[in-house]
């Protein structure tokens, strides 16, 4: 009977590791990046493709990470704009040119593991937090009175906050994150069970396990949460009241961690990352407003 059940033990613990690094690989591992159509509007397309200069940076582990500058001439103002999860950067443009229209110049960063940037496993925003901090010192290298400010949506709302826990210049002057998530932890807790229904634990507990052996980090320390209470410039959260992807509530968490000047504006009837599609004159003059306030 004991070795019955030492054998038991021994095969649920290996089907747990199994299913556990499934699910990390499901999550983490690169996948195809959808490239965008450069069709949407002729303005929007010749804005980009015909201003768009590529910078890159060596990461740690000597990746090489790429970005796309659109410069606005005679502006000290700049937009490091961040894409979501499974995206890129030139899918960003739609939104990175609502600034280039208000007079920034425009900074379009490729997540690791995303478009033109290396990289095998996602980060989630957390080691994309320091490759954030690099792009505002090569921005500080051209124009040393840059005045920045950072944008995200989704994973990339969670990499601004993230980044905004870090020690930043005093050039980076606000910070605003539509539809970002508390920490991974919780967002791979909610998607296994959304998704797949399975239960959270103890899957995904190990399967953080597993993340800091092979992508650097555990799902519990890449949390904005707690690099947002660290945060001491302003902050705008964003965030769609019928959101399933990264739910509502998260929103009230972040936004209560935080310790800096801040304000908070939800959408009813939005869906994940549709806050400016369904409410547009709202949601930018929201952004409006704010850069107004917290920028020179």
């Amino acid at each position: 009977m004991g070795k019955k059940w030492m054998w038991g033990a021994v095969a649920a613990l290996g089907g747990l590791a199994v299913v556990s690094n499934i699910m990390l690989n499901t999550a983490l591992k690169r996948k195809p990046t959808v490239q965008p159509v450069l069709s949407e509007t002729e303005a929007l397309d010749a804005w980009f493709l015909e201003g768009a200069v590529r910078w890159t940076q060596m990461a740690r582990c000597d990746l090489r990470l790429n970005a796309w500058f659109v410069p606005k001439p005679d502006s000290r103002r700049y937009a490091i704009v961040c894409h979501g999860y499974g995206c890129s950067s030139k899918m960003m443009r739609h939104r990175a040119k609502v600034f280039a229209d208000m007079g920034f110049n425009i900074l379009l960063p490729d997540a690791r593991a995303h478009g033109e940037s290396d990289g095998e496993m996602i980060g989630m925003g957390w080691p994309e937090r320091r490759d954030i901090v690099n792009w505002i010192y090569e921005i500080l290298k051209m124009d040393s009175d840059a005045e920045i400010l950072l944008f995200g949506e989704s994973m990339g709302a969670a990499t601004v906050m993230m980044t905004a826990g870090e020690v930043l210049p005093d050039n980076v002057k606000l910070v605003i994150e539509d539809c970002g998530y508390t920490d991974v932890m919780d967002e791979m807790n909610h998607t296994i069970r959304a998704k797949y229904k399975l239960p959270g634990f103890p899957i995904v507990p190990v399967a953080s396990l597993f993340a800091h052996f092979r992508a650097g980090y555990t799902f519990t320390k890449a949390s904005a949460v707690k690099q947002v209470s660290r945060c001491r410039i302003p902050m705008l959260f964003l965030h769609a009241e019928e959101d399933k992807v990264v739910p509502f509530p998260m929103v009230f968490k972040l936004y209560a961690a935080a310790r800096c000047e801040k304000e908070m504006v939800t959408f009813p009837g939005a869906g994940h990352c549709q806050c400016a599609e369904t409410d547009p004159e709202r949601y930018w003059g929201t952004i409006r407003a704010f850069i107004e306030k917290h920028m020179d």
